[in-house]
């Protein structure tokens, strides 16, 4: 795949989802912002991404070079489904689309983002994450 500069195009929303794993194409689009040429404008693969590929068996070495060899998503589709763990993918989507901001600590977090005490209806970290991105508040 083609690397990207993710300070011109930033990567796909945490609740997109490719052969059905939520979370895979923003995890791809920031590895290509990685790869030379790119532009990773300070994503990373540690967090959600990490988390994603522990619980699919992938390491991430395996998963960089998978993006990096690529012509396209479904080809990292094919890659992931046929190297995940049984289970792995159920495990992972049941604990990103659950996941509350700050583990369920409302206060903590409103505490050090005081604007989500305007915002009762951002419970979910996905949610969370995409708003501080659309907003410029910072990345992820």
């Amino acid at each position: 795949m083609e690397a990207l500069d993710l300070t011109a195009k930033k990567p796909r929303p945490g609740r997109d989802a490719l052969a059905g794993i939520t979370f895979l194409p923003r995890s791809i689009d920031k590895v290509r912002g990685m790869m030379p040429g790119g532009v990773a404008d300070g994503y990373k693969v540690e967090g959600f991404t990490e988390h994603m590929l522990e619980d699919l068996g992938i390491t991430v070495d395996a998963f960089v070079a998978a993006v990096t060899a690529a012509k396209s998503d479904a080809d990292i589709a094919a890659f992931v489904t046929e190297h995940a763990v049984t289970g792995g993918v159920e495990k992972w989507n049941g604990f990103v689309l659950n996941r509350l901001v700050y583990g369920g600590d409302r206060a903590e977090a409103i505490s050090e983002h005081p604007w989500l005490a305007e915002h009762p209806e951002i419970t979910h970290s996905l949610d969370f994450m995409q708003y501080r991105e659309d907003h410029g508040l910072d990345g992820d």
